[in-house]
């Protein structure tokens, strides 16, 4: 009876030691994927700034592969009256909003949501940041494509009212609340550009970050099969 306990508990640990050991090292190797992946974009984005800044109008023009986040894009045009903060934006440890707004060039029948950068929220969650925008503008800021998150606050009725908190705002959701074509990017106003600070990252973490959390993770499924077999030959020592 004993032996079959000690079978039994020989199982649960193998078992135990080894699931925790295969999730650790899955988890290094999505790091280390990442790290990869951080690689590829920063050589792609070294590559878009050998580009310079191309107007907006060139955009549809250019080959699919520049179509990518991080190309600096110029515009000019006419400033929506419609603006929007979006909401819960972090920067160095201070809680505030992302300044959106919508601009038309001129000659163009669409559209741009400008991300307009970031200012200082107050504690009371009711008031919100006082802003004056100009009717025209011109700026020069960051394109972003793709990955955008359709999650917000709000209502189903796609009603987009002039300075409301939003948790997130696509073009698409944009073009569908206020009737009007947008373009299918966002772009991020540079620094000289922007009203508000600029904080946008294209590249948040280094790719050596996600190496050292690779290693992290490999370490941490070594340390799980040494543990396993000290049990494991501890157990046995008192058979």
């Amino acid at each position: 009876m004993r032996l079959i306990q000690n079978s039994a508990k020989s199982i649960t640990l193998l078992v135990c030691t080894t699931t925790v050991a295969l999730i650790c090292a899955s988890l290094a190797v999505w790091q280390y994927q990442r790290s990869q992946q951080k690689i590829t974009i920063i050589k792609k984005l070294d590559q878009l700034s050998q580009q310079g800044v191309i107007p907006w109008y060139q955009l549809a023009s250019l080959p699919s592969d520049w179509l990518a986040t991080g190309l600096k894009v110029s515009l000019s045009g006419e400033v929506s009256s419609q603006f929007w903060w979006l909401d819960n934006q972090v920067v160095n440890s201070r809680f505030g909003y992302d300044l959106i707004i919508a601009v038309k060039p001129k000659n163009s029948s669409r559209w741009w949501l400008v991300n307009l950068g970031w200012f200082a929220g107050s504690l009371n969650r009711e008031q919100l940041p006082e802003v004056s925008l100009p009717q025209q503008l011109t700026l020069t800021a960051l394109l972003k494509v793709g990955n955008f998150t359709s999650f917000n606050l709000v209502s189903n009725d796609l009603e987009l009212r002039q300075g409301q908190r939003l948790q997130y705002i696509t073009p698409e959701f944009a073009a569908s609340a206020l009737q009007q074509p947008f373009a299918p990017y966002i772009l991020y106003a540079q620094p000289d550009s922007a009203l508000g600070e600029f904080h946008y990252q294209v590249i948040n973490m280094s790719p050596d970050k996600h190496k050292a959390y690779a290693l992290q993770w490999i370490l941490l499924a070594l340390a799980a099969i040494v543990i396993g077999a000290a049990m494991y030959r501890k157990g046995s020592a008192h058979e």
